[in-house]
């Protein structure tokens, strides 16, 4: 027997109010765009404030480093007060007499001449240090880019997924209603009802969970940004990537050893600890520093006898210094700087492997995200057409009820398939742009 179109009317009215709702939403809603979330997470990130901070740090040791190998002066003053000194008799015609007060200040100006290396390494490690703190502000801005972008997407994710499921579940709530009045005119089975109540709730279900992620991705949001997203704030749709070409993986890792900002940290780190290792062994040879002395006391004790007046003495020369025992201090400091340039060395090779898994896996990720995008819109649209083959048989006679709760089924997986195929994609490229250094180098343009 031929069943009722009410099915048919009240689904072309259903999707007709869904899509006039939709459009009114949409109206009122407020589009952000992933640059912009990107940007405020940067502008916000604590993060990047502590690395640029450490950056100035770093300028500043640099500057302490360069000035140990200029000219410094200093300034020295005493004053003192001796209590029961007596005048001293050298023989029948000197005395000297007892000076209570004495008085000195003078000037002292010197200048390294050579230091065995120790100087030229402290400066080049200093610099090395200095450039590892620049590539350390790019390489933690990265991270930030990558979370924001991830947080991001997974919004837009979980955001059209919610819409995805709403206008889905308004398609079975009109689907129900038309089961419940089949029932009441006895063209339907109390059981064929009940099961159409089923997948109503095993979609409301679907909704709630997406709802639920919408919401976290926004206190992720909050978090990066430091701000909440407007209530009617809406993503950007992620893009359509099914003809995105994915790069050979051997020049994807050669770009990354080149452009990724943590590499760079970790040469500069290895070749600062390697200079440091210099510096430290130039304690074992003597040094020579050129040295110029003005100084005036009261008394002056290079004057003999001594008087109770200011007088003035001058030296200019050069001065060498060389420790010759400190009981293994200078050799337990050699040991501890070359485990540290060790430490660096494996450091880096550390990197170097990790950037290469980090590559390989991001490009597996997309390439897989990829295909996922072309076979989802294929079941997406084969999964429509079903649902209205199936449905339009179904009021003739010719199949069964299941079998249209099946295509309802299967057309809001696939659906939902499309937006996470899409959306995954988005973080797959984000995490590739990451893993390459392409990310960090288009945010410091």
């Amino acid at each position: 027997m031929k069943r009722s179109y009410a099915y048919g009317v009240m689904t072309c009215f259903a999707v007709a109010f869904m899509g006039l709702s939709g459009l009114a939403k949409a109206q009122e809603s407020k589009r952000v765009s992933a640059d912009q979330i990107l940007a405020d997470a940067l502008a916000h990130s604590l993060s990047v404030k502590a690395a640029e901070q450490e950056r100035f740090a770093a300028d500043a040791r640099r500057s302490q480093a360069d000035a140990k190998g200029l000219p410094s002066l200093d300034v020295d003053m005493r004053a003192g007060r001796f209590n029961g000194l007596e005048d001293s008799s050298l023989g029948p015609t000197l005395t000297l007499p007892a000076i209570e007060d004495r008085y000195a200040a003078g000037v002292v100006l010197t200048q390294p001449l050579f230091t065995g290396g120790q100087i030229t390494h402290q400066k080049q490690s200093a610099e090395f240090q200095q450039q590892a703190a620049v590539a350390r502000v790019q390489s933690t801005t990265a991270d930030v880019a990558l979370q924001a972008l991830q947080t991001y997407w997974a919004w837009s994710k979980s955001f059209h997924v919610l819409a995805s499921l709403q206008s889905a579940l308004a398609r079975i709530d009109a689907h129900a209603v038309d089961m419940r009045n089949l029932e009441q005119n006895g063209l339907a089975t109390a059981n064929d009802r009940l099961a159409t109540d089923v997948l109503r709730d095993q979609t409301s279900l679907k909704l709630q969970e997406a709802s639920r992620a919408t919401a976290l991705a926004r206190a992720r949001i909050a978090f990066l940004t430091g701000y909440e997203l407007p209530a009617a704030a809406m993503p950007d749709d992620p893009v359509s990537a099914e003809s995105v070409a994915v790069p050979e993986e051997h020049a994807l890792i050669a770009d990354a050893v080149t452009n990724r900002a943590e590499r760079v940290v970790r040469q500069k780190e290895f070749e600062s600890a390697d200079a440091g290792a210099g510096a430290t062994r130039a304690g074992y040879v003597p040094k020579l520093y050129l040295t110029a002395h003005y100084e005036q006391m009261r008394p002056n004790s290079y004057f003999f006898p001594p008087e109770d007046k200011w007088n003035d003495d001058a030296f200019a020369g050069v001065v060498m210094t060389w420790n010759i025992f400190d009981s293994g201090l200078t050799r337990a400091a050699v040991k501890e700087a070359e485990a540290k340039r060790q430490t660096a060395r494996l450091m880096l090779a550390q990197m170097e492997d990790l950037i290469t898994l980090q590559v390989e896996e991001a490009r597996i990720n997309l390439q897989n995200a990829l295909d996922r995008c072309g076979v989802a819109v294929h079941a997406e649209n084969s999964a429509a057409q079903n649902l209205k083959t199936v449905t339009d048989q179904w009021q003739n006679g010719l199949s069964r009820h299941s079998e249209v709760l099946d295509a309802h089924a299967q057309l809001t997986q696939a659906q939902y398939d499309v937006i996470a195929a899409r959306a995954d994609a988005a973080l797959a490229r984000s995490a590739l742009d990451h893993a390459v250094g392409r990310l960090a180098m288009s945010i410091n343009k």
